[in-house]
């Protein structure tokens, strides 16, 4: 069982010297304030006020505190969402996703833990995609290294060729929802270059374009479905080569990315990396 709640700085603050009064484990957290662990359940803090209690024991913590959960956010007309994964890792596939969700099914999704993806770990990402995949009509592109690296020398910008990359999986999600009155996005370009892709392909529903729109429940089961896509493609790529990719652009994946290059040249690295990443060029010295 998962509960996310909506609470302030000075009350995340407060319940931390709370339960660590009460001998919680408290331990740092990715993006987050801390992490507790104790009376049968884990609690995430995120920097964004977002509280996530997770386990067996979640009902009784909240009742003891006086917590309760906030309401999923309603959902004017049958929405897609879409987000993309991959786009900061240097290893893997580039991949986007759609998801349309209809009024109703937001408390659904709540349900099945599906938040904003970077909220949650690789396995919970994973098992709610199936979830996500089997209940809600979708669609997803995916780039592998060497499909990105070739668009990317052909168009010279991310953003052009990711613009269509959600256009078109919009446009499939609200094929599959037989409508859509509303569409979502987490922005990450510019608004014109969206909703002129989003026009090339035929869809004219109001369109959305906002930073850290994985509030939206269609857009926060997006992020899921495309993380669990990229998870997947970046172990079958380590698979296929032999090899266990780091996630990420930090130390950990330039020094994978100096054994490649060292034993396969630049080649082996653009079958597996996205080459234009400044890595490139600290481990290869070249460009």
């Amino acid at each position: 069982m998962s509960v996310t709640l909506d609470l302030t700085r000075a009350r995340i603050h407060a319940l931390r010297d709370s339960l660590e009064e009460e001998g919680f484990d408290l331990r740092p957290l990715d993006h987050g304030h801390f992490q507790a662990r104790g009376e049968g359940v884990v609690v995430n803090a995120y920097r964004s006020g977002k509280v996530v209690v997770q386990g067996k024991g979640e009902a009784l913590f909240l009742e003891r505190r006086g917590l309760a959960p906030a309401p999923a956010r309603g959902l004017a007309g049958l929405t897609v969402g879409s987000d993309e994964s991959g786009k900061g890792d240097y290893f893997g596939p580039l991949v986007v996703a759609a998801v349309a969700v209809t009024p109703g099914r937001e408390n659904e999704l709540a349900r099945l833990g599906v938040r904003d993806c970077k909220q949650m770990g690789d396995s919970a990402v994973l098992k709610a995609a199936v979830a996500v995949r089997a209940l809600f009509p979708h669609a997803i592109r995916a780039l592998s290294p060497e499909e990105y690296n070739e668009r990317h020398e052909r168009e010279g910008n991310v953003a052009l060729f990711l613009s269509t990359m959600h256009a078109e999986a919009i446009a499939e999600a609200a094929r599959a929802a037989k409508g859509c009155d509303r569409v979502v996005i987490d922005q990450f370009t510019f608004s014109s270059r969206l909703e002129a892709a989003l026009r090339a392909v035929g869809v004219v529903a109001p369109v959305e374009i906002r930073p850290r729109a994985e509030d939206n429940p269609a857009v926060a089961a997006a992020s899921v479905l495309a993380r669990a896509e990229f998870l997947v493609g970046l172990r079958e790529l380590g698979v296929e080569h032999g090899l266990e990719l780091p996630k990420g652009a930090g130390g950990i994946v330039e020094r994978a990315a100096r054994r490649i290059f060292k034993e396969g040249g630049l080649p082996a690295l653009a079958a597996l990396a996205k080459v234009h990443f400044k890595t490139t060029q600290k481990v290869t010295g070249l460009f």
